[in-house]
């Protein structure tokens, strides 16, 4: 069967309205999908998914599909998404068609999932957490015996402060002969997603998860999430002291996801002058750049930061606003941590380096 994006879409609609037991504003959930993948690499099917929201409650929950995919409507609070207007750039940037990877339709509305949701929503003032009670009546079925596995052997305590930065949830995932996971997950791309639905739109975001990776039962390394996404990996200044009227040569890496296809501009910041020069893409995620030491620079140490953003579909390329937006967020700031909000940047860190300026001693005639 050919899955359409109205399709796509009223299951999503129907999924929404299904595990809140309301009438749903699609705007107000985040459409987050993410893989579950055991310890060679490989795609996990019927593996369990729940995400939680900061008083563990469960919020969403589901199971992976033949392609090892999950897809779930998680309420914004969940993930810390303060919508605030007028800030952020993020209705700007992502424009793209509602997508979902494997049987789409097939674990929206996978009846063991519904009779979950039915239960958890009648059950929720007597049972604190239905996923760890085994052993549910799924509406008229009986849930497959596997949802008794969903009692972890000890909860794991994740801090506070973890668990409410933008982005991040609490997730749980267990499958047969499979350790499992119990950690906090975190969105590596966000959009901004129109769906059209019996004559009218309804706007909603769509986010991507990290991989999860699974190891099996007999193994002494635990579940984990693969974090590497929109990282970079390594930044360097060659050379990183100069002289005033020497090029100086940046080289950064940041690794992009396979699904979304995801183009980036990376600049780096003199936080000291307030320059900015763009690094330009070379290849397997590698940018580089290069600038002159003038006047303008201080002497001794300064530190460059780099920074990547996400380009505008229609208009290629930097963006003054965006990069406002990352000064007045103190994200360019190499003083103050740096948070990730998937509302506002594409890359997950920041790379901080610092520049030695000499200046040679006049010789004497």
């Amino acid at each position: 069967m050919i899955i359409s994006r109205g399709m796509i879409a009223a299951g999503l609609i129907a999924a929404i309205s299904l595990c809140c037991g309301v009438r749903a504003n699609a705007a107000e959930y985040v459409w987050a999908t993410g893989k579950v993948l055991d310890a060679n690499g490989r795609p996990m099917s019927n593996a369990f998914v729940a995400v939680y929201d900061d008083s563990n409650k469960v919020v969403d929950y589901t199971r992976t599909d033949r392609q090892g995919s999950y897809a779930l409507a998680v309420p914004r609070h969940a993930l810390h998404l303060e919508h605030k207007k007028g800030k952020g750039f993020i209705a700007e940037v992502f424009t793209g068609a509602v997508r979902l990877t494997g049987d789409a339709l097939g674990f929206i509305n996978n009846p063991i999932r519904a009779g979950i949701h039915a239960v958890a929503s009648a059950e929720s003032s007597s049972f604190g957490d239905p996923l760890t009670k085994g052993g549910i009546s799924a509406g008229t079925a009986v849930a497959d015996k596997a949802l008794t596995m969903l009692t972890p052997r000890s909860r794991r305590i994740v801090p506070t402060e973890l668990r409410k930065q933008p982005g991040v949830l609490l997730i749980k995932v267990v499958a047969p002969h499979s350790n499992d996971l119990v950690e906090i997950g975190r969105i590596y791309w966000l959009q901004e997603e129109t769906l059209r639905l019996g004559g009218k739109q309804h706007k909603t975001l769509a986010a991507w998860l990290d991989p999860i990776q699974l190891t099996s039962v007999d193994s002494d390394r635990p579940s984990k999430f693969q974090t590497e996404y929109l990282h970079f990996t390594h930044a360097r200044l060659e050379p990183s002291l100069a002289e005033p009227g020497q090029v100086v040569h940046i080289t950064a890496r940041l690794l992009t996801p396979p699904d979304p296809v995801v183009y980036a501009v990376v600049v780096a910041r003199n936080n000291y002058t307030g320059q900015r020069w763009e690094l330009k893409p070379t290849g397997d995620g590698e940018y580089e750049g290069d600038f002159t030491v003038d006047k303008k620079f201080a002497h001794d140490d300064q530190t460059i930061s780099v920074l990547a953003y996400a380009e505008k579909e229609q208009k290629p390329g930097r963006r003054e606003d965006a990069e406002r937006t990352l000064l007045s967020n103190g994200l360019w700031d190499p003083k103050k941590p740096y948070t990730y909000d998937p509302l506002l940047v594409v890359s997950r860190n920041r790379a901080d380096l610092t520049l030695t300026i000499v200046v040679p001693q006049r010789r004497k005639r």
